[in-house]
């Protein structure tokens, strides 16, 4: 069978490098958090310093997805790849050897940010032109759940790394795996360039860059409140720009000239609403390994590394589930299977939503977490496969280009509105409990002024001592705006996960004729 793996000399190597790519990539977004307080001290630098400098490594790969996309067509599948992935090997090793923020600026957010921009929609097309059929439904679920279980993991890792040895070793595990790639890439399909680079539009490059950056920037500052009318600013100018860059590309196809990304896919219901689905269920994937480490270290007084073994449920579900879709997907048709993740992982989200309290150990939300990564893992490989699906061979670059934005676009939106929804549960939570306690005595201005900043810190007081006499006073506070703040946070998640099925519902049965050859 002129299809069938087995035969083909690239085999599955290809697909073991770009997974082990999109892997570390996916760490870098989320093993560092739980550094920051090493970050500070070794570099002899601020908190807010290292903030900006993981605000500007999201902001650097998001704006430039589509462009890396787009340079697929200008130099070619895999040299946009082994561009990438040389630039990010430069820029891990800065960041490992870095002595001060600059120096870890320069590396990670900017360098890494470029190389991520030019690897990630590789990856996706580099899959697509090497494996067909269901070979291709497999190894994108390999890819996905690779990739998912790489930002899962980032804190576990992160926090191993950093309480056993360095957060500096993070980065050499960067760079070994990059040096392995590199030296296998020779097993790695070529893909000759199909444009000059004169004909790449710069207009819509700028336009296309600048914004997604002012809109990511307008979500990634959503997470101090009292920046949000520069957020709003931020992201409406963004929004503004996009506009401005769609209306360019329908005239350049207008014209018959290349655009710089082909809008016509989004005719394609599938297409968009892979996108869509897609973006949810990273927003929500975000949002939850956002939440949950703010909660174990803060409220269970559990380590950077406990923490990570405690996500490590999800972890397993997504790895899993993500492996069993493609076989899966032989029995019931792709498109229930998607909504049926979403209903597992909003069962899962639901059921945490009332697991949280003073009390609460990490046996107790073990059930919700591995039906997320059950969920997360049914679904998102289908989704995937269901945008490359949805385009012709010469629109692979394009169609990888704007899977990797949305995606971005969903973890962005995930760690800014998912933080937000648990500032503004904390707040309420700590009015309702104060007006329990302490009926008609407070007005909610007091409390708001009073008690904001405190609790946008999640520093509510001290855990050990209140849960040694849970009759007390303060017992009954904290314990009552910690249960009602997870569960308006979860509550929020389960409502997202609700929308996301209700949007699978109107994806079409994927084509196997399309699947075969495409």
């Amino acid at each position: 069978m002129e299809n069938d793996i087995n035969s083909n000399k690239i085999g599955w190597m290809a697909l073991i490098l770009v997974a082990l790519s999109s892997f570390i990539i996916a760490l870098d977004s989320t093993f560092m958090n739980v550094a920051i307080s090493n970050l500070v001290v070794d570099l002899n630098t601020t908190v807010s310093a290292i903030q900006i400098i993981i605000t500007v490594y999201a902001l650097t790969m998001a704006s430039l997805m589509l462009l890396g996309g787009k340079m697929q067509d200008v130099v070619g599948r895999k040299n946009a790849f082994l561009i990438g992935a040389a630039i990010y090997g430069i820029g891990t090793t800065i960041a490992a050897l870095s002595v001060n923020a600059t120096m870890l600026l320069i590396g990670w957010s900017i360098l890494e940010g470029i190389g991520a921009a030019l690897m990630t929609p590789a990856t996706a097309s580099i899959i697509t032109g090497t494996y067909r059929g269901k070979n291709r439904a497999f190894a994108i679920g390999i890819w996905t759940a690779v990739a998912s279980i790489g930002a899962a993991v980032g804190p576990l890792i992160g926090g191993f790394l950093t309480t056993f040895f360095s957060w500096r070793w993070g980065f050499g595990l960067e760079l070994v795996i990059v040096i392995f790639v590199l030296a296998l890439s020779h097993r790695i399909k070529y893909f000759p360039p199909t444009m000059k680079l004169s004909d790449l539009d710069k207009s819509s490059v700028l336009l296309s860059s600048f914004g997604i950056f002012t809109f990511v920037l307008g979500i990634l500052s959503l997470n101090a409140p009292k920046d949000w009318e520069f957020s709003l600013v931020m992201m409406g100018v963004g929004i503004i720009l996009l506009i401005i860059f769609y209306l360019r590309e329908k005239k350049i196809i207008n014209k018959n000239e290349i655009p710089f990304t082909d809008i016509r896919l989004f005719k394609d219901r599938n297409f968009t609403l892979g996108n869509l689905t897609r973006m949810i269920m990273q927003l929500a994937l975000a949002g939850a390994v956002f939440v949950l480490p703010v909660f174990l270290q803060q409220i269970t007084g559990a380590d950077a590394f406990t923490t990570g073994l405690a996500i490590l449920p999800l972890t397993v579900g997504l790895l899993v589930f993500a492996l069993a879709s493609s076989r899966l997907s032989n029995k019931i048709a792709p498109h229930y299977l998607v909504s049926i993740g979403f209903l597992i992982a909003l069962a899962g989200s639901l059921f945490l939503s009332f697991q949280f309290n003073l009390n609460t150990h990490i046996i107790n939300i073990i059930p919700g977490t591995l039906l997320l990564g059950i969920g997360l893992g049914l679904a998102l490989p289908i989704t995937g496969n269901l945008v490359l699906s949805s385009a012709d061979a010469d629109k692979q670059s394009d169609a990888s280009g704007i899977l990797s934005t949305s995606a971005s676009l969903g973890s962005s939106l995930g760690t800014a509105i998912i933080g937000i929804v648990l500032i503004l549960g904390i707040i309420n939570g700590i009015n309702t409990a104060v007006d329990q306690t302490f009926p008609h005595e407070f007005t909610k201005d007091q409390v708001d002024q009073n008690l904001t900043q405190y609790a946008e810190k999640m520093k509510t007081t001290n855990i050990t001592g209140l849960k040694n006499n849970q009759t007390s006073i303060a017992y009954t506070l904290v314990n009552t705006t910690v249960t009602n703040a997870m569960k308006t946070t979860f509550d929020f998640v389960t409502v997202i996960f609700f929308i996301g099925f209700l949007i699978s519902l109107y994806i079409r049965p994927l084509k196997q004729k399309n699947l075969k050859n495409k």
